[in-house]
């Protein structure tokens, strides 16, 4: 494991975003420290590489999920993104 923390950040308007823009513009100015993962520029058509982000989390260990909170919910994107990563198996019950 790293010490190096990801940040998922789950904005479908990050350009309009005055205050989540600035703060990932921050975030990037400490690679050695802060690996910065946008869903929806990353996969704008919502089909995830599944493999891809399981690996990816599995080498922090320290996970923070940043996004606009909607009707008390999270952006359609990350929610497909929980249901589609955190697999059976992996994330949850028997494995193999």
């Amino acid at each position: 494991m790293q010490n190096k923390k990801l940040v998922i950040v789950a904005h479908p308007n990050i350009k309009n975003s005055k205050v989540n823009k600035r703060w990932i513009e921050e975030l990037n100015k400490y690679p050695e420290e802060i690996v910065v993962h946008e869903l929806y520029s990353r996969y704008p058509n919502g089909e995830f590489d599944i493999k891809y982000e399981q690996t990816m989390l599995e080498k922090y260990d320290t996970i923070i999920f940043q996004f606009p909170i909607y009707w008390f919910n999270c952006p359609p994107l990350l929610k497909k993104w929980f249901d589609d990563v955190f697999t059976y198996g992996w994330a949850y019950g028997a494995s193999g």
